[in-house]
């Protein structure tokens, strides 16, 4: 089989617990969601569902995640990809909620981990927009800025950097205040890390909430109710992503 074969696939992306599973593909050699080529006569919900099953024990709830008519449950969107001397990938991908996190890895992978954002493992750009999308909802642009809230609540400093831009920049009041040489201004990831580690540390309690969502073509815009005490009346300010090659370019922070 060549390189100008093209067959019709699947892939599934399994949550559970605001993780999803990416498994080692031994022939790949790199990380991805389980999945395989359809059988003649199935549905892409029907391979989804049987791929699943087969290459990790699981079953899966396949929520409607799309509001247009039609739309099998759990569909997040098609792509296509080279597989290798499997020739062209075309793929329909699926996010499925199942109960449990215990896996029967088949004889494709051996290697699995539960991940609550893809980019934390060496994998293709589309799994990590993809893998976001079935853990937050959304466009990719959304489901970026869900991942970046979600990385802060957690209080996970390393993760919420890695949403960045190598040269990334962060603006906030908060940054001006604590660090008033810098203007308000964060560049990098090496700073934009320890920026992140002082403020979780400082402010064990803090949560940004999302109220409002909206996204363009490359930015998002956030409206937040923000919390950094137990008790403590929540705040409203606003968040701004600039986001570039999949990964945020800028960050903004607006409040009193």
């Amino acid at each position: 089989m060549g390189v100008d074969r093209q067959a019709f696939s699947v892939s599934i992306f399994a949550r559970n617990a605001g993780r999803i599973l990416l498994v080692k593909h031994k022939r790949l050699g790199t990380w991805l969601p389980v999945g395989g080529e359809m059988d003649v006569g199935e549905t892409p919900l029907e391979a989804a569902r049987r791929e699943l099953l087969e290459e990790t024990g699981l079953v899966g709830s396949f929520l409607q995640l799309s509001r247009i008519e039609g739309t099998p449950p759990g569909f997040l969107g098609y792509e296509e990809h080279l597989a290798g001397s499997k020739g062209l990938h075309l793929n329909f991908c699926f996010a499925a909620e199942v109960a449990t996190d215990r896996i029967t890895p088949n004889e494709e992978f051996s290697e699995f981990q539960w991940v609550a954002d893809p980019a934390a493992v060496e994998c293709p750009r589309n799994v990590i927009d993809l893998g976001r999308m079935a853990l937050h909802g959304g466009t990719p642009l959304l489901a970026m800025a869900r991942a970046w809230l979600a990385a802060l609540n957690r209080h996970d400093a390393a993760g919420l950097t890695r949403l960045y831009a190598d040269d990334a920049l962060h603006t906030s009041p908060w940054v001006r205040e604590r660090r008033p040489q810098t203007l308000g201004e964060i560049r990098g990831r090496e700073g934009l890390q320890s920026w992140w580690s002082d403020l979780m540390a400082r402010y064990p309690a803090l949560r940004y909430d999302e109220k409002h969502l909206a996204a363009d073509r490359e930015r998002v815009f956030l409206e937040c109710l923000r919390s950094s005490s137990s008790g403590e009346e929540p705040s409203l300010i606003a968040v701004v992503l600039v986001c570039r090659n999949g990964r945020i370019g800028s960050s903004h922070v607006y409040h009193g």
